[in-house]
């Protein structure tokens, strides 16, 4: 039939011309088209504007009201006491008043520590929003890719579903005219129903990666204009070793080690009771002025002990935590490289081995059964391990764009 096999060449020619583009030779990834923002400008776009991002960013707003308490002077409130006292028998029948004014003065460093703490905590604030822009990065890789494959899917599926629909047609009519048997003419049909659903489950994922598309960059993107693009590793190009000594996760454990260390301090300083200066005023039994001057002092029994140990816990809990996750990042970075160069192998086999060979497969299967010398199942057969490798091509590029996501997210960056 002259219609299914121009059918079948032109889907054929679609899927095998991306492949050639991302060998050896010559690495580059097709051009992204002008209406599309290409990935690094999305990725920027969503370091800004991600709703996680956002939050960040209030919470770093939030923590420098801690300066506040940083600025205070080291003199606490004045305390004022007054005490009056009669007597009504003997000689005195008088009123004593007492009168004495304290202010309490840090001696032992407190605004110091408080400000070296609240420099601490705005640091901490200031990783965590950096930690934020990641997971809006990676986030982000994920939804592109998945919507670079959502888009090249449909478009496959579409041609595979045209040329199931062309067969059912075919297989049909040649029923009709006592040609085709009525299981040929089921089978068809039911091909091309399997390749109709396929393709609404594709628009309906097409619809909630936009959506996630939009929610992070503001973008509305369309899946018409989409081109097909390969992460590094994919697309031939060699990734650098990740600098997984710049990631937030380290930063963000580093400073909360740094603030509860100034926390400790902080509470261990505020343990010494401020010098009370105190100035005293009265009148005597019988009515003369009595001033003078005092001091005052609470011994540090107590002195934040359990605050301080919590503090002191917390901090040793960071780091070990950072040299947990140094440990384990590092070695899943190095892993997460290894496999999208994996994967770059396994794409390259069945675009340029596994494909071809089942378009042979098709054509041979299609020449028999027209030959009389075979039946329509071989034929259907062939054509599902096409549609097979050629969706599975598609997952291997859905999983390296996956595996490029968590490489974000761990690093911080585009490789």
């Amino acid at each position: 039939m002259p219609t299914q096999r121009t059918l079948l060449l032109a889907l054929a020619a679609s899927l095998f011309l991306p492949p050639r583009s991302v060998r050896a030779e010559s690495p580059a990834p097709p051009p992204a088209s002008p209406s599309v923002p290409e990935l690094r400008e999305l990725v920027q776009l969503a370091r800004e504007r991600a709703p996680e991002v956002a939050l960040g960013r209030s919470a770093l707003t939030a923590s420098r009201a801690s300066y506040a308490n940083a600025r205070l002077a080291p003199i606490g409130n004045p305390f004022l006491e007054v005490k009056a006292q009669g007597a009504t028998k003997d000689v005195v029948k008088d009123v004593n008043i007492d009168a004495a004014l304290w202010l309490p003065v840090e001696i032992a460093g407190q605004k110091s520590r408080r400000g070296r703490e609240a420099d601490d905590y705005v640091q901490l604030h200031e990783a965590m929003l950096q930690q934020a822009r990641a997971a809006a990065a990676s986030r982000t890789v994920r939804a592109y890719g998945a919507l670079v494959v959502g888009a090249t899917r449909f478009r496959v599926l579409t041609e595979l579903s045209t040329v199931a629909q062309a067969e059912a047609r075919y297989y049909s009519e040649r029923m009709a005219l006592g040609d085709a048997t009525e299981r040929d003419a089921a089978l068809a049909a039911v091909e091309a129903a399997r390749h109709q659903l396929s393709l609404s489950e594709t628009k309906a994922e097409l619809l909630r990666v936009t959506a996630d598309l939009y929610e992070l960059t503001g973008r509305n993107l369309g899946a018409e204009n989409v081109v097909e693009t390969f992460p590094p590793g994919v697309s031939g190009n060699v990734i650098n070793r990740p600098h997984v000594e710049r990631s937030p996760t380290f930063h963000v454990l580093s400073a909360q080690a740094k603030y509860y260390e100034s926390a400790r301090e902080r509470l261990r300083s505020e343990g010494w009771s401020a010098l009370n200066f105190g100035l005293l005023l009265g009148r005597g039994d019988v009515g003369e002025t009595r001033f003078g001057a005092g001091l005052g002092y609470a011994f540090p029994v107590r002195a934040n002990q359990g605050e301080r140990a919590r503090a002191d816990a917390e901090r040793v809990r960071a780091l070990d935590e950072l040299a947990l996750r140094r440990e384990l990042l590092a070695r899943r970075a190095t892993l997460l490289t290894s496999e999208l160069a994996e994967l770059g192998r396994a794409f390259e086999i069945v675009a340029h081995s596994a494909l071809p060979a089942a378009q042979r497969a098709v054509a041979a299967a299609t020449e028999t059964y027209r030959s009389g010398k075979g039946d329509f199942f071989s034929v259907l057969l062939s054509q599902r391990d096409f549609s097979a490798m050629a969706l599975r091509r598609l997952e291997i590029l859905d999983k390296s764009w996956l595996v490029l996501g968590d490489l974000v997210e761990i690093t911080g960056e585009l490789p």
